[in-house]
């Protein structure tokens, strides 16, 4: 069952801080949550002067803390008003801050954008985010693109894309995704997308859709009776990120929704799909 009831929000005061908020007040209104607000305070190297010749930078870490807590509590008045707030500020890592925070107070979700600048935005991917991504249990929210005027999404998904691969890993993400429609309202668009040469020639499309029904008939009867369940079965996989892409554009999804099958391999590495789905993906993308 998906319940987002503390919200973990990484905060560096950027653009993209900015644009993410609404779809985080959005988020805590919808599940009744708390946010935590996060910051995370680079520790600064030692300052090298001459050869083999040391001095230690001195900085104020607590005047520091207590400066930028100001800042996220205007911060957090500001952009999400009326919602129960944590104020937190750490010195370290921010991709290990943020997965140790998430751990560490409980959060049930992480919700933050991805960092590429300049006219390959699109090809680009934080590397704070792909840590995070990489690292961290918790289902990670991200938006690659949401500074950006042309940027298709809305705080509330009405038009939900969630792509299988029908590995065992499959049937939390979608029961996330069928549940997310029926929260939200919104249709649900289920999307088979196959690395090629995984779908030999006995496995027809019919096959593949009665596998995708299988899978969803306990939880989807409601969505599906409204008429707001539909699937697509793309067999030519050879390009994964760019077929969610175009099904997203065309379908006018504001949410696609991945699982961590489509993300992590049986070694534990990071296939190139989901920094790939993330970038590529006209709307946020929730990793679950």
């Amino acid at each position: 069952m998906t319940s987002f009831k503390r919200i973990l929000f990484p905060v560096d005061f950027s653009d993209g801080s900015k644009a993410i908020a609404p779809f985080v007040l959005s988020m805590a209104q919808r599940y009744h949550a708390s946010v935590i607000v996060l910051h995370a305070i680079q520790p600064i190297p030692p300052l090298y002067a001459g050869m083999n010749t040391v001095y230690p930078e001195a900085f104020d870490f607590a005047g520091a803390q207590e400066d930028v807590k100001i800042r996220l509590r205007a911060f957090a008045a500001a952009e999400l008003p009326k919602i129960a707030t944590d104020i937190v500020v750490e010195v370290g890592d921010a991709a290990a801050v943020i997965v140790s925070t998430a751990e560490s107070r409980y959060a049930d979700l992480i919700a933050m954008p991805t960092h590429g600048y300049g006219p390959f935005r699109r090809f680009l991917l934080g590397s704070v985010t792909a840590k995070v991504l990489h690292d961290s249990q918790v289902p990670v929210w991200t938006s690659a693109h949401a500074p950006e005027s042309s940027h298709r999404a809305h705080p509330k998904p009405r038009h939900i894309l969630t792509a299988l691969d029908l590995k065992p890993e499959s049937r939390a993400t979608l029961e996330a995704a069928v549940e997310l429609a029926k929260e939200c309202g919104a249709t649900l668009e289920m999307l088979h997308v196959a690395p090629e040469g995984e779908i030999t020639p006995d496995k027809s499309e019919t096959e593949m859709r009665e596998m995708l029904a299988e899978v969803a008939v306990e939880n989807a009867e409601n969505v599906e009776a409204e008429g707001g369940l539909d699937l697509e079965v793309v067999t030519d996989g050879s390009n994964i990120a760019k077929l969610v892409r175009s099904v997203a554009t065309r379908k006018r999804a504001d949410l696609v929704v991945i699982g961590r099958g489509v993300i992590q391999s049986p070694l534990g590495g990071f296939k190139t799909n989901a920094y790939s789905i993330i970038r590529e993906s006209p709307c946020p993308v929730l990793s679950i």
